[in-house]
């Protein structure tokens, strides 16, 4: 037995040294996905068309300042449903959040739900944040995603911050097909993501994270799907 020790001890330390790399690899792309600069993959802004029923009716829009350590996200999301040229139902949407090293640090949402307002601040303490809205005030630990989707990281996640309700919701988010989707600059390639649990949208995002498309249902059972406008650099178009 003697004979075969340093054969095996050396064996160890090598898969040991292939597993600490292995972890490391995963690890980064991890972390490459999480804190990724968003002016690398969007520029300064983001821009969707949203559709019903195969009709206009909205816009999301979504830009970025500051710096890749610490920068603004300002997200508009305007939608107008109309019936016989009338209006039938109107939502507006306002955030603007800060992320700092990749970590969100303070957040204000302004919602007007057909009339309805509703209102929703967070700012971080430590290494949590505090949550306060229309609804209720609770303290969350971070990391902590919004539902703003433009971030891949939230992907990793168990748990984001509903910014329509003010809720924690419980989340599992399930990788589906690679699928094509139609844009304002023709057909683009996305990996759908599932929201089950206490949300249900789909979401895609396409080989560098970025976000390229979105579906989920109305409150009439109707759907409601966002077309790339413009979801990329500027210079990825060259």
């Amino acid at each position: 037995m003697k004979y075969f020790l340093p054969n095996l001890s050396r064996l160890y330390v090598s898969l040991v040294i292939c597993l600490i790399i292995l972890c490391n690899s995963c690890v980064a792309k991890s972390k490459d996905l999480i804190s990724r600069n968003p002016f690398d993959l969007y520029g300064s802004t983001i821009e969707f068309d949203v559709f019903r029923k195969g009709t206009k009716v909205g816009f999301h829009n979504v830009t970025f300042s500051g710096s890749p350590s610490n920068f603004w996200v300002t997200t508009r999301f305007d939608l107008e449903i109309k019936v016989l040229f009338f209006r039938a139902y109107a939502f507006k949407y306002f955030s603007k959040a800060n992320w700092k090293d990749g970590v969100l640090s303070q957040i204000n949402v302004v919602v007007d739900d057909d009339g309805e307002p509703f209102l929703l601040e967070g700012v971080r303490e430590t290494e949590e944040i505090m949550i306060k809205s229309t609804k209720s005030n609770y303290r969350a630990q971070l990391p902590l995603f919004p539902t703003n989707h433009w971030n891949a990281g939230v992907l990793n996640q168990k748990v984001v911050l509903n910014t329509l309700t003010g809720e924690l919701n419980q989340v599992e988010i399930i990788a589906k097909g690679i699928e094509t989707l139609s844009s304002e600059h023709g057909e683009i390639k996305g990996q759908r993501y599932s929201y089950t649990g206490d949300l249900d949208t789909d979401v895609w995002y396409d080989e560098m994270g970025r976000w390229v498309g979105m579906e989920f249902k109305g409150r009439d059972g109707s759907s409601i799907k966002y077309v790339c406008k413009l979801c990329f650099s500027l210079k990825d178009q060259n």
